[in-house]
């Protein structure tokens, strides 16, 4: 009986490997990389340029983002740049710029934040289920930070303790990753196949004559 038991189970495992295979390799991750380069800014009125000529909210949809309270800047000469021609000023009118995330949410959101801060710079950030996760900056120049969550983040909000024109926050080089899984009818097709014909070249299923 465990002779015949044993090659039995050795072939389930393998089919079994087989699936578990198929779905590690099957899930992936795509990132978005934002670095405000795309635009051009173009002041209202060239002789008197301002900070809020060019406010951002929908440049970006079709990348999952939409932004409030924020406008697109050049980096001036002797900036510290981070990356190409543009960063994003954030928070600007004394209050909180937000970042709002449709369609399927990031589960990982990384930026770098710089700037002078009025006081203390508040970073909160939001999931589906509310507030889960916040930084503090009080630091002039540039950092890193990101944020992860498993259920998604939806939105991140920046704003300063002492807000008057603007907080004082800048950010550049935005990047989001989301997770993604194929969908599960077509996946399960696609797994069982791969185990049919596992199960065929180990002799559980044989071929007609």
């Amino acid at each position: 009986m465990s002779n015949l038991l044993f090659p039995a189970v050795r072939k389930i495992s393998a089919c079994i490997s087989t699936m578990i295979l198929a779905v590690v390799f099957s899930a992936q991750v795509q990132a978005v990389v934002i670095d405000f380069d795309d635009l051009t800014y173009v002041p209202i009125d060239p002789e008197f340029p301002s900070f809020g000529d060019f406010p951002l909210d929908n440049q970006y949809q079709s990348q999952g983002l939409l932004i409030s309270n924020a406008y697109l800047l050049p980096y001036a000469e002797g900036d510290d740049i981070i990356s190409g021609k543009n960063y994003l000023l954030a928070g600007a009118s004394g209050s909180s710029m937000t970042l709002s995330f449709i369609g399927a949410l990031p589960t990982y959101v990384g930026m770098y934040l710089g700037g002078d801060p009025l006081g203390v710079l508040y970073t909160n950030v939001y999931g589906p289920a509310g507030f889960f996760a916040s930084h503090e900056k009080e630091d002039s120049g540039w950092e890193y930070v990101f944020f992860e969550s498993a259920t998604g983040i939806a939105q991140i909000e920046i704003s300063a303790s002492q807000q008057h024109r603007v907080s004082g926050a800048v950010i550049d080089d935005l990047t989001y990753t989301y997770a993604s899984v194929p969908e599960p009818s077509s996946f399960m097709l696609w797994a069982f196949a791969i185990i049919g014909l596992f199960c065929r070249r180990l002799g559980w299923i044989k071929e007609g004559k």
